[in-house]
């Protein structure tokens, strides 16, 4: 009986799929025409409120929608590039549409009343005020 080496048919199947890939990256169809993508984010805590922060190249602020309340942040944006009828002809084009969409749990709970946001250069920040008390205290009798 012949052991199987964990690498066995992997590095096959991994060049064979990086292959359909190229292909359809070099074709322009795909994958490359309609990205939706997930949102990296960074937050921050300071002073009793915390910042979310998030690139959003190529968006424009009418493009985004932000949700909040005292849990969560649901931000979303999907920006189109505008379609040109003339007769130009590109090599690949890749920037056609691209969509965001991530929901995050703030680390405690906020005051939802709060939330605000600004969109400057492509970066979005988001903060809010963490809740003076996480809950309340209840005495046992």
């Amino acid at each position: 009986m012949r052991r199987l080496k964990r690498t066995d048919g992997v590095e096959d199947l991994f060049d064979q799929m990086q292959k359909m890939f190229e292909e359809v990256q070099d074709t322009g169809r795909g994958l490359a025409s309609d990205f939706t993508g997930s949102l990296p984010v960074d937050i921050q805590e300071e002073d009793g409120e915390y910042t979310l922060t998030a690139d959003l190249p190529g968006v424009e602020k009418d493009e985004i929608n932000i949700r909040g309340d005292e849990n969560n942040v649901e931000i979303s944006a999907e920006s189109k590039a505008e379609m040109k009828e003339e007769n130009e002809k590109y090599i690949r084009r890749e920037r056609t549409k691209r969509s965001f969409r991530r929901k995050i749990a703030w680390p405690q709970p906020v005051e939802a009343d709060t939330i605000s946001a600004e969109y400057e250069e492509g970066v979005l920040t988001v903060t809010a005020e963490k809740k003076e008390n996480g809950g309340k205290t209840i005495e046992v009798e």
